[in-house]
């Protein structure tokens, strides 16, 4: 499961958000086109492996089922290389605005989360208005599914998890997924991790149950915080690691997993038994591994409002948005620093600093800051917006916590008539 958004680290990379397409009755519309009809105040739209229920607008369920059955046919096209094809079926998926309407429809079990693989039905909820997140939680769930369905119970967490969010990070483009991003946060995340010693052994991580992966959510909060990285890391590794090595050993993996051999038989079987050498040649590859991007733009703007909160004692570096990079690019605001449960890593690379201030839906090539800084107060500090996303913006506001500091949260709203979307 995905639990609230608000507590994920992990971020992908952000997907467009289109306006909503006026569509009645049986239609097809914006995505791929697929039969759509509504029922009361719920969109359906049918697709080859897929019936999605919405009160998303109609525009937007097309994306959704879309992409879905984009996941379907990279993941597809993996698993059932193990397994024949009458090993998945139909799957229905419920997408709701509110959490309210979302646990109606998916029961207890969904309570404190983003979205839910129930066995039978792929769940998630959120803003319309953040349609990019809602989508990297039904590619993170919509992974899930092919586990249970293809593998089943003997699959181990650490794999279950690294895999989805090894897909939740894939990029859409052109009716595709891209997979194999590395998100600059998760990469130094990782490189701290191992720089102080932080990592989880791999024999512990490769033996890690269910009960001791959710248990460590409460108890054991770095351990948590380090977890689902390091998972994706694992899965990254395997697939794109040593130019494939590791690609047909870790289809082996999966083969022995489906077939109902523990992970200890299936990993022995496919990968060998000398852990300490794959582990060896694994935190290498963490070493060398450079990021893709891979930020969402609301992630984006989160990082560079808490950035402009912490510039306040160099006003002179809030002139204008470049003027910020500028001064980022340089080093006159040092690195930045990302903190996970008392896990701290900085990102003072080059290329990564010049990725925080371009929108993904900026197609512009001039290579300038896709984000405006806007003074509403002369004493406070400038609100970082983004103009981007077709009739939407997107803008920090900060607010004060329990102990009076400010913090940045980002708020979406419809463009006002004389707000265009910059190209």
């Amino acid at each position: 499961m995905t639990k609230r958004r608000q507590a994920r680290w992990f971020v992908a990379g952000a997907l467009a958000v289109l306006a909503a397409t006026a569509v009645g009755g049986a239609v097809r519309g914006a995505g791929g086109g697929w039969p759509i009809k509504k029922y009361g105040d719920l969109w359906h739209v049918e697709t080859p492996h897929y019936q999605l229920k919405t009160d998303y607008e109609p525009g937007a369920a097309q994306v959704i089922a879309s992409q879905q059955e984009a996941l379907f046919r990279e993941l597809y096209g993996r698993m059932s290389k193990t397994r024949p094809a009458s090993a998945i079926g139909r799957m229905t998926i419920q997408v709701f605005r509110t959490e309210d309407r979302y646990l109606k429809a998916l029961g207890p079990k969904a309570k404190g989360t983003q979205g839910l693989y129930t066995g039978t039905t792929l769940g998630a909820w959120g803003s319309p208005a953040d349609l990019d997140e809602t989508l990297e939680t039904l590619r993170h769930e919509g992974t899930h599914q092919f586990v249970g369905q293809f593998i089943g119970g003997t699959c181990p967490v650490w794999f279950n998890e690294g895999l989805a969010v090894f897909f939740q990070n894939a990029r859409f483009r052109q009716g595709k997924l891209v997979i194999g991003q590395a998100p600059m946060v998760t990469v130094n995340i990782l490189k701290g991790a191992l720089a102080d010693g932080k990592l989880i052994p791999l024999p512990k991580m490769l033996a890690m149950t269910y009960g001791e992966w959710s248990g460590a959510i409460t108890a054991k909060p770095k351990q948590a915080a380090i977890q689902y990285p390091q998972a994706w890391s694992m899965v990254h590794y395997l697939e794109q690691g040593e130019k494939g090595k590791y690609r047909g050993p870790l289809l082996q993996y999966v083969y022995y997993l489906s077939r109902g051999e523990s992970s200890e038989q299936a990993w022995a079987r496919s990968l060998g038994s000398n852990i300490p050498a794959f582990e060896k040649g694994w935190q290498a590859y963490i070493k060398a591994l450079q990021p893709t991007g891979g930020l969402s733009c609301r992630a984006k703007m989160g990082m560079l409002g808490d950035w402009v909160l912490m510039a306040m004692k160099q006003p002179e570096t809030l002139k204008d948005m470049a003027t910020l990079r500028k001064a980022a690019l340089t080093g006159a605001l040092g690195g930045w620093t990302v903190t996970v449960a008392g896990i701290k890593t900085k990102i003072t690379d080059r290329e990564s600093l010049k990725d925080l201030f371009r929108c993904p839906h900026d197609t512009s090539r001039s290579g300038a800051p896709s984000y405006e800084l806007v003074w509403r107060k002369p004493a406070g500090p400038p609100i970082v917006r983004c103009t981007h996303h077709a009739g939407i913006v997107y803008e920090t506001k900060y607010v004060k916590d329990a102990d009076g500091k400010l913090t940045t949260t980002v708020i979406s709203r419809p463009a006002s008539p004389g707000e265009r979307r910059q190209r």
